[in-house]
């Protein structure tokens, strides 16, 4: 089995998702370019493997909790990624999933 491991922008991105877990919030695409420009092309695939490293470690998957401001919804993309993974879960049971595990 192939461990995951997250660069320190992986890390950064994963920690604000956390923070806004731990507080009950969803978190807009938008506010996770806000500081680095430079992530819009490869957000989708930083999302990914943070879901992958979620499964690797059995904790929620914190990608639930990212929405387009316009429809307070993931993008198709996290859609076809559940796909891909085989998660079969509803989304307002993964996003309770992520609040309840980090507000700890």
């Amino acid at each position: 089995m192939t461990v995951i491991t997250l660069t320190d922008k992986e890390t950064a991105i994963r920690e604000k998702l956390i923070k806004a877990a731990s507080e009950g919030k969803k978190v807009y695409y938008s506010d996770l370019i806000e500081d680095d420009a430079s992530i819009v092309r490869s957000l989708g695939a930083i999302l990914e493997k943070i879901t992958r490293y979620d499964i690797e470690n059995k904790q929620p998957i914190l990608a639930s909790i990212v929405v387009a401001k316009s429809t307070g919804l993931p993008n198709e993309g996290f859609f076809e990624m559940c796909d891909t993974l085989d998660i079969d879960v509803y989304l307002s049971d993964m996003q309770k999933e992520c609040f309840e595990y980090w507000k700890k």
